[in-house]
């Protein structure tokens, strides 16, 4: 199912933002973001038991274990924009600068158009369980 979803949003993207991506192109995407999507579920997946964790320590007045889950919180904050970035340098390997430059104005307009900032469009996007 995840699948299908970047499958037609890479459709989409390409229609709408006008890419003209080749069949090689097409199925890079495609194979970069179900690997990016993954990787959102997964972070999302231990902040969510992280936070719970961090709750009950704070219930219990754990300073020491409050302590050490936000030193993980923080750390897994830094992967995340670490995995960000990586994820940016493979999309720059597919893509001409002109594609990259009509994805980046079709990706601007939708924020736009949600509210949202263009990073909690994507990881919403990527996330494919509607959570945000």
């Amino acid at each position: 199912m995840a699948g299908n979803k970047i499958d037609t949003l890479v459709a989409t993207w390409n229609t709408a933002a006008k890419l003209s991506l080749t069949g090689e192109q097409e199925e890079k995407l495609k194979a970069l973001f179900n690997d990016a999507a993954e990787r959102v579920r997964a972070r999302r997946a231990a902040g969510k038991k992280l936070v719970e964790d961090v709750n009950k320590a704070v219930e219990a007045n754990d300073n020491a274990t409050t302590e050490q889950l936000l030193v993980k919180l923080r750390e897994g904050l830094r992967q995340a924009g670490e995995s960000r970035e990586r994820f940016l340098d493979e999309f720059d390997k597919v893509l001409r600068a002109e594609q990259r430059g009509r994805f980046l104005l079709y990706v601007v307009q939708r924020a736009k158009e949600s509210g949202k900032p263009v990073e909690q469009l994507i990881d919403s996007l990527l996330a494919q369980d509607g959570d945000n």
